[in-house]
């Protein structure tokens, strides 16, 4: 059931960064280094979603570079991440990040993953939240904000 609980997660989401939403506040590209093998990042933010009962998915709206990426071979080394909500989520809280390629579960509300290591740095990612179970939530869990920083080469 897990397996195909994910696997929904990730063909939803895929269908999600394949939508561009004008909705995504992007920052400009940096050109910066991190150390190791990125020379290049760039940062953007949404607001994140609100659950508002067990059981179901919440996607972000998409989150997706603003412009041309700097010269480079657009290859993401490394993803930052953070979400928040308006009060602490219940610790049962599945949290991931997905692009077209893959979901990637996420141990905490900040952190960072080569998981996305190799894949195209110009494409999108989604937050996704469930809280497993079923009926209302109550009090809804309002989004307050998710944001990723994608270092590429």
């Amino acid at each position: 059931m897990a397996g195909r609980a994910f696997g929904s997660i990730v063909a939803i989401a895929s269908a999600a960064v394949a939508v561009i939403s004008p909705a995504v506040a992007a920052s400009s590209l940096m050109h910066t280094n991190f150390g190791g093998d990125s020379r290049h990042a760039w940062t953007a933010s949404v607001s994140a979603p609100a659950l508002y009962g067990r059981g179901v998915r919440a996607l972000s709206a998409p989150i997706l570079p603003s412009g041309y990426l700097a010269q480079a071979e657009g290859v993401i080394t490394a993803v930052r991440w953070r979400y928040r909500f308006a009060r602490v989520p219940p610790p049962n809280l599945q949290a991931y990040l997905c692009n077209a390629n893959r979901c990637v579960l996420l141990p905490g509300p900040e952190g960072k993953t080569d998981a996305f290591r190799g894949d195209d740095a110009d494409k999108g990612f989604v937050f996704a939240f469930r809280i497993p179970g079923q009926g209302p939530l109550t009090p809804v869990l309002q989004g307050q904000a998710s944001q990723i920083t994608v270092s590429y080469r």
